[in-house]
């Protein structure tokens, strides 16, 4: 694995969903074992193009426990962000996207209806979820990196650790485009929502501690 710019933070909004790894927990602990972080410094001074999402090609999906049996999905119908992914220029790469949490769609009104009130999302006092980029590092697979920032939901920001696949670049009506796919996982009560979860904090409740995101990114060079 090859090592990185000086370590720095990318000051910034950014969203969720994020971005991504499955079974990877919150905390920048694997970013020491990956390499050295980017710097903040030259990602402000690089001239490389930025990426605006484009949400009618992109979507954030999220994965939870039900019952102790099964598992359930939704996902967010809005996202809005920037970016910009160089697999040869990492200095350069950054991710800032916003999810509006009144978005969240799972096949039911009623339920959606639920989730956006204080007993999850509580969309009236938190309307957005946001995901900042501190680091991009490269690891021993080709396209896949290790993506660290800070994510922002219910008012609480932690440090989260994602695997992001670089996936590819092209040309849509005219513009550059790049695309990416983000995937992690967060336990919701480090975030301070613990609404039908176990007293032990297992998946073993009305709903799993455990929400697995995956955010599928398109953009356009602006």
């Amino acid at each position: 694995m090859r090592k990185l710019g000086k370590a720095a933070t990318v000051v910034g909004l950014a969203g969720l969903l994020v971005a991504a790894g499955v079974g990877m927990g919150i905390g920048p602990s694997a970013s020491t074992a990956a390499g050295e972080a980017v710097s903040s410094a030259a990602m402000t001074a690089s001239t490389a193009a930025t990426y605006k999402i484009d949400a009618g090609h992109s979507g954030v999906l999220f994965r939870i426990n039900h019952a102790k049996a099964g598992v359930f999905w939704g996902r967010f119908n809005e996202l809005s962000g920037t970016y910009q992914i160089d697999p040869d220029d990492l200095e350069s790469s950054f991710f800032r996207v916003t999810v509006p949490v009144a978005s969240v769609d799972t096949n039911s009104e009623k339920r959606d209806q639920h989730l956006r009130s204080a007993d999850f999302f509580n969309a009236r006092q938190y309307p957005e979820a946001t995901f900042a980029s501190t680091s991009l590092v490269a690891t021993d697979e080709p396209g896949v990196f290790q993506l660290n920032g800070d994510l922002t939901m219910f008012g609480v920001t932690k440090p989260i650790t994602a695997r992001l696949l670089y996936t590819g670049e092209g040309e849509f009506r005219g513009s550059k485009t790049k695309g990416f796919e983000a995937e992690f996982t967060i336990k919701r009560e480090v975030f301070g929502n613990t609404t039908y979860l176990a007293p032990d904090g297992s998946n073993n409740g009305g709903l799993g501690n455990d929400v697995r995101i995956i955010v599928a990114g398109e953009g356009t060079a602006q």
